[in-house]
């Protein structure tokens, strides 16, 4: 029992932090051995007297007269003394114990890289929210630009808008999940503000169906998606671009049908690649993002299953 206790709370502990397996190995089989002999003494101390090892049958001349002809003592075995015995219990005792330690450090080391996982999915996720904001700000102060530019009189009520969906940003997304019902209300806002830069306001239609109440949702998931049809549609022309929003039950189900704007600029979709990634971090397998381009009207359409409030 002290062996046990002595390796579990100390020497296990202590050289599994130092690394140092042959030292701990060499005193742990000195300690073995010491109280092995030990306990073999104190066990035939108490037990003198007593024959606990198998000796050879003596020979037919000194068999003991009351020692019936043809029976013999059970030849001596190996290893069959009470030493040995000592020895392997005090082996079994030793590795229970070292057995112990190391699994509580495994579990231990598991915990942590479970934790530092956790750490930077949340660093990430931080990181990711962050970037949708100078990202946001950046198109929208354009629009606002262009209206003012063209000294149109919606440019005051853009930047009352712009000041609603900042708020939104700052204050309604510190956490995992918002309510659908005010997400949808800032995207619609979001919307309100691009449709003012519009040429043609009829080459732009919206539909939202269903009902929003009881569900939530990750907060600024579906507004990149919306910013990049505004972004790189053309709405110049009578091509009826479109978005579509559907809910059912838990799923919500978003459409997007563009004409692409002939353009040079070329960017590399930071938008997008957000979506992408934060879809896999809080919805793995509960999605499914699908877009193409056909005849220079691209397509979108994201299914995604909601959380309840």
């Amino acid at each position: 029992m002290a062996l046990f206790y002595f390796n579990l709370f100390y020497l296990m502990p202590t050289f599994l932090k130092k690394r140092d397996g042959v030292l701990f190995l060499s005193i742990l089989i000195v300690l073995v051995f010491i109280v092995s002999f030990f306990n073999s003494g104190f066990h035939q101390y108490f037990n003198e007297g007593r024959d606990f090892g198998m000796r050879p049958p003596p020979f037919p001349g000194d068999r003991p007269p009351d020692w019936p002809m043809g029976e013999l003592r059970p030849p001596m075995m190996m290893f069959g003394g009470p030493t040995f015995s000592s020895l392997l219990i005090t082996i079994i005792v030793v590795g229970l114990s070292s057995l112990l330690v190391v699994l509580d450090d495994w579990t231990k080391t598991q915990a942590e890289k479970q934790e530092q996982q956790l750490q930077k999915v949340a660093a990430e996720l931080t990181a990711l929210k962050l970037q949708i904001s100078p990202h946001f700000l950046f198109n929208t102060l354009n629009n606002i630009r262009w209206l003012v530019r063209s000294k149109s009189e919606r440019a005051e009520d853009a930047v009352v808008k712009l000041s609603h969906l900042l708020r939104y940003i700052l204050y309604q997304t510190e956490t995992d999940q918002v309510d659908l019902e005010k997400e949808i209300k800032h995207l619609t806002d979001f919307i309100d503000l691009q449709k003012m830069r519009l040429v043609n306001p009829d080459s732009f239609s919206l539909s939202i169906e269903g009902d929003l109440t009881g569900k939530s949702i990750v907060p600024l998931l579906l507004l990149p998606l919306v910013e990049n049809f505004f972004k790189h549609g053309d709405f110049t022309s009578s091509f009826q671009n479109k978005i579509e929003i559907s809910v059912s039950e838990h799923q919500l189900v978003l459409k997007s049908e563009n004409r692409i704007a002939l353009s040079d600029e070329k960017e590399n979709g930071i938008g997008l690649n957000n979506v992408k990634r934060r879809l896999s971090l809080h919805y793995p397998d509960r999605h499914v993002l699908k877009y193409s381009d056909k005849n220079s009207v691209y397509y979108q359409e994201l299914e995604l299953i909601l959380g309840q409030l």
